[in-house]
């Protein structure tokens, strides 16, 4: 799949990437404009835990998030952390050993994000 229009944005990213210090990006726009194409784009060749954040439950979320983290960690049944802090908790400890993405793809759906009334099509990625 060809990547059109975003190599400006990508860019950017790569360019606050390569620095190697935490960054916290936050992309946001109307539906259907490409954001998770830049994201997905963005990821490619770089260590990255992608949690989708379900519109469910905040137990469903806290158990997607444990699936990504054990993926990353290359478990195909991976233990459910107790809670948000302990899963977030061992994402830091990861990023100790090496530069890794964490991303939140539809942040509105992410219990945190409801608990701050965020609820337009924003997206975070960490680094």
């Amino acid at each position: 799949m060809k990547f059109y229009c975003r190599e400006n944005e990508l860019s950017k990213l790569n360019k606050r990437y390569r620095t190697g210090k935490w960054e916290c990006v936050v992309i946001y726009g109307r539906r259907r404009v490409g954001k998770t194409a830049l994201i997905n784009e963005f990821c490619k060749d770089k260590p990255v835990i992608y949690f989708s954040a379900l519109n469910a439950s905040a137990a469903e979320n806290l158990e997607a998030l444990s699936a990504a983290i054990g993926t990353f960690n290359g478990k195909d049944i991976a233990p459910v952390y107790r809670s948000f802090d302990d899963a977030f908790s061992e994402i830091e400890a990861l990023s100790k050993n090496e530069h890794i993405i964490f991303v939140i793809d539809i942040l509105q759906f992410h219990p945190v994000c409801s608990m701050l009334s965020i609820t337009d099509g924003r997206k975070a990625v960490f680094f």
